[in-house]
């Protein structure tokens, strides 16, 4: 069994080669030739870096990576869409073309999809579904998505997780953080976005949307959550129907929120509609900390009765209590025009260093800012502000971690479609009652009350342990006498430190004597010779550039 499961770890090592070999060619092709020969990755393609470039000076940079991502199929454009979120890393032109990532895949053949859901189900498919389309109403590159109707005649959509994709994307993403690596390492420019830190985010970012279970659970626990707004529909998950390849879901019957054109034909208030998606997503945020992180108007429908209805809750993000706090902290400084507490979020969020201009970072974000100074808010892009401020943060290495940035895109997205909708939309207007209340909450009883219990309780474990510790330390100290010992780990290493200079140093003044000795030697009376010197002056000088050698090889080495 050994020289078979050695053979297939063979077989796959040979198989990444072969993908490595094609993802370094098609950036070669799509000019990116000098980023592949400062890699040194020129090694692993089949003929010369100008042989396999096309003409692309007609293309932006950013515009040429979009179509290599495209082209590498769906690891690298699902990559490629997270990037899209990063813009506080990436400048606006690459966001641009980012956002414009689609995915070009062919739809699964019928044959194919009935499998994985028979093999899913462990049912045959007639027997799970009165009617299963076999056109898709939809093809990605996870999956695809079908409709059916079940037994009991209700309309639904099937989504189903095209086989071997799980496989390609762990190959791909390997290659990913294999990639990083070498690009941090040979070019150095790129060190300040961190290729690495992204992958493994975007791995588990991916890990996360593979497993429809994941999916389901978040569907139910928003739906849970918004249980108190009527209006707000989440599709009904048929569990005994999904599992972690197929996800079987209520469908929507109603009108996409972005065909503006329905909408008014259907006589849909738009200004309600917009404030009741507002309002509900503030809520998510401020309030459950869990929210759905790709709100554009393919995921919102409007439903008979005027309720708005959301699909498609594979990418959420989460808040911690803390966060929430933060947030609303944030949200109230541009309220109060208050740009340095502001700033103090900012590096309370990114973990900032001491070392960090404060200052400089203060006097940057006013400059940036002073121009939504003394504007209404309805003149304000709270979206873009938080974004900008993110940007500048990023200057001064206070890294914000990647849900926030889900919630400043989300914030951003709502605000450009809210005023698509409604041209008088306000996201600040509609968030700010909202967030005073969050304000005042941390403040409340109830809340300093719940501070107080978990307090309470960490100061009763510190009590149950601290009796003993003391009573351990002082026998301790009456052991050795009341004799403090006190451990620098870097004593060690200076201790060997100095050994090793003072051994440099005798091995040096060796060899200046035995050079000293040369030289007196050629003033002794003739003796002996050696290639016409006398005998020792050349053995002295022999022996002094040994040692000298032996010096010089040591700090090298060093």
């Amino acid at each position: 069994m050994k020289w078979i499961r050695t053979g297939r770890q063979l077989g796959q090592a040979v198989k990444n080669v072969q993908r490595l070999r094609q993802i370094i060619a098609v950036f070669a092709r799509h000019g990116f030739g000098d980023l592949v020969d400062r890699m040194d990755l020129g090694k692993f393609l089949p003929g010369r870096l100008g042989a396999l470039a096309e003409a692309q000076s007609e293309k932006t940079t950013p515009e040429r990576l979009r179509l290599a991502f495209e082209e590498l199929g769906p690891t690298f454009v699902k990559f490629g869409q997270l990037l899209s979120t990063r813009s506080d890393l990436l400048p606006e032109a690459f966001i641009d073309e980012f956002t414009r990532l689609q995915d070009h895949v062919q739809p699964l053949p019928f044959e194919v999809v009935k499998k994985v859901v028979e093999g899913e189900l462990n049912q045959k498919i007639e027997t799970a579904f009165s009617e299963f389309s076999p056109t898709p109403l939809a093809a990605a590159s996870i999956g695809q998505v079908h409709e059916a109707r079940l037994l009991s005649g209700e309309k639904v959509v099937v989504k189903v997780q095209r086989p071997e994709i799980e496989k390609m994307i762990e190959t791909d993403v390997s290659l990913l953080v294999f990639l990083s690596g070498l690009l941090e390492k040979y070019v150095p420019e790129t060190r300040m976005i961190g290729p690495t830190t992204i992958v493994e985010e975007f791995f588990k970012t991916l890990a996360y949307e593979l497993d429809f279970v994941v999916e389901a659970n978040n569907i139910k626990k928003i739906a849970e959550n918004t249980q108190g707004i009527p209006e707000v529909v989440l599709p009904k998950v048929y569990k005994a129907l999904s599992t972690h390849k197929i996800l079987t879901l209520e469908k929507f019957e109603g009108i996409r929120v972005n065909d503006l054109k329905s909408l008014d034909q259907a006589g849909i208030d738009r200004k309600k509609i917009v404030d009741l998606g507002a309002r509900t997503f503030f809520k998510w945020v401020m309030i459950d900390g869990l929210f759905h992180g790709d709100l554009h108007g393919g995921n919102l429908f409007i439903l008979p009765g005027n309720r708005l209805g959301i699909i498609d809750f594979g990418i959420v993000g989460r808040l911690s209590q803390r966060s929430r706090d933060q947030l609303a902290n944030m949200v109230m400084a541009l309220l109060t025009e208050d740009y340095e507490n502001l700033c103090y979020e900012y590096a309370e969020l990114g973990a900032a260093e001491a070392s960090i201009d404060f200052e400089g970072f203060q006097r940057e974000v006013r400059n940036a800012l002073s121009p939504y100074m003394g504007l209404s808010l309805s003149e304000m892009n709270i979206g873009r502000i938080l974004i900008e401020s993110t940007k500048i943060a990023a200057r001064f290495n206070i890294k914000v971690p990647g849900d926030w940035m889900i919630v400043f895109k989300a914030i951003l997205t709502i605000e450009g479609m809210g005023r698509v909708l409604d041209p008088e939309f306000d996201l600040l207007t509609i968030g700010q009652d909202l967030v005073k209340d969050l304000a005042k909450n941390q403040y409340s009883v109830q809340r300093i009350s719940k501070d107080l219990v978990w307090l309470l309780r960490d100061v009763s474990s510190l009590m149950k342990i601290l009796p003993r510790q003391i009573r351990l330390m002082f026998r301790k100290f009456n052991s050795n006498n009341f004799a403090f010992e006190i451990k620098i780990p870097e004593i060690q290493l200076i201790r060997t430190q100095l050994d090793l200079n003072g051994k440099r140093l005798a091995l040096g003044v060796m060899a200046a004597g035995l050079f000293v000795a040369a030289s007196i030697s050629q003033l002794a009376p003739a003796g002996s010779l050696l290639i016409g010197y006398p005998l020792f002056s050349v053995v002295y000088n022999i022996a002094g550039f040994a040692l000298s050698l032996a010096v010089l090889i040591s700090f090298l080495r060093k």
